[in-house]
């Protein structure tokens, strides 16, 4: 008899993990990598988002220090128009602009205050249309009203 004994011998290669690297692949993946790529997506929607309310912020407010007389319409155009180019057309925003005094003197502060409802992609309008899943953005400028132009 062997001094080695019983517990000792070799294992016998058995047969039952093959296959197994395919189903935890398909299981990681589901579990992982999908909720993992949706996140990604869905803040980058948000970013979008933040950079359209911030750009169109920035160019209603240098618009209505420049142009008063104009203000609320342009700044409804920049908006549609920056909204669109980061593909939010479908967000749901509003501008606000307020001056520190008369708007049209010189030195006066114009804030303008972008607030925008950024839809979440992926997630279905169970309640309605109107209650889609959404993140707020807000975000605000402030500039100066030039002084008139000779």
């Amino acid at each position: 008899m062997s001094s080695r004994g019983p517990r000792f011998q070799p294992r016998a290669r058995g047969r039952a993990d093959e296959g197994s690297a395919l189903i935890e692949f398909v299981f990681g993946s589901v579990v992982l990598l999908i909720p993992l790529l949706y996140l990604l997506v869905a803040l980058a929607q948000v970013q979008a988002g933040a950079y359209a309310a911030q750009s169109t912020a920035i160019d209603a407010a240098q618009s209505a220090a420049r142009h008063p007389t104009a203000a609320q319409t342009t700044a409804r155009d920049l908006g549609a128009l920056h909204f669109a180019d980061h593909g939010l057309e479908q967000a749901d925003w509003q501008i606000d602009l307020s001056c520190s005094g008369t708007c049209t003197t010189a030195g006066t502060r114009v804030t303008a205050t972008v607030v925008a409802r950024i839809p979440i992609p992926g997630i279905p309008a169970v309640l309605g249309e109107t209650r889609l899943p959404a993140l707020t953005v807000r975000s605000s400028h402030t500039d100066l009203v030039a002084p008139a132009e000779e």
